[in-house]
């Protein structure tokens, strides 16, 4: 299963992650994102778990947001710049292992400069191209977002399913169909993996339904039923 990891910082992105799990979660499977408070069973050894992940991934979002370079340590120097921050040390592991790395600018968060802004280890990141992902249109830069994850990793593909049905019976009604109630279905267009149950085809006066029928009763008039 191919994998997404997300790398952010604590006080500085963690809206961002938590948006982006849930949805890609969703979107490729509750397996194919890997984001460390969410996915790191209990009692396993984190650290272990971390660099496994950003070692193994197929895609590594890096999330950067205003207070990223800024937000200090006890030493009072920027985080980045510790050689223990775990933000700083899964980018560096996943560069030096050759993953797919992408930077994901949240905001109107400027873009890094490698001269000023970052350590050796993880200078590269600031070359690399990436979207923007905005809480005001978040819906289209995930969007966009979306559709280049799945350019980039072919694997990747929808972990929704839809319900498998088995056709199982077929009935043309011809004629005008008056004061009948309907048991109908929608059945989306494009959508796979469905199959339709007892269809009933209606010939006839049958006006401005989008429904595909499955089954046709008229009222109780000691008729019966018609199936």
């Amino acid at each position: 299963m191919p994998k997404i990891f997300i790398n952010f910082r604590n006080g500085d992105g963690e809206w961002a992650a938590e948006a982006l799990r849930v949805v890609l979660k969703h979107r490729f499977g509750k397996d194919s994102v890997f984001l460390s408070h969410e996915s790191i069973k209990i009692g396993e050894r984190w650290p272990d778990a971390l660099l496994e992940n950003v070692a193994t991934c197929d895609i590594f979002l890096a999330l950067i947001g205003p207070e990223w370079l800024t937000i200090k340590g006890k030493d009072g120097h920027p985080k980045i710049f510790a050689e223990d921050d775990w933000v700083r040390r899964e980018i560096a592991t996943a560069l030096a292992a050759g993953r797919t790395v992408t930077p994901i600018l949240l905001g109107d968060t400027a873009r890094l400069n490698p001269a000023d802004d970052l350590p050796g280890d993880i200078r590269e990141l600031a070359d690399l191209q990436g979207p923007r992902l905005d809480v005001r249109k978040f819906d289209d830069d995930y969007a966009g977002l979306e559709k280049k994850l799945m350019e980039v990793v072919p694997g990747l593909r929808s972990g929704t399913r839809s319900a498998g049905i088995k056709v199982v019976g077929e009935t043309v009604v011809a004629g005008n169909i008056v004061d009948s109630k309907i048991i109908g279905a929608d059945v989306p267009s494009g959508a796979g993996n469905i199959e339709v149950i007892d269809r009933v085809m209606v010939r006839g006066n049958f006006e401005r339904s989008e429904h595909k029928p499955l089954r046709m009763r008229e009222p109780d008039q000691g008729k019966g039923d018609r199936g």
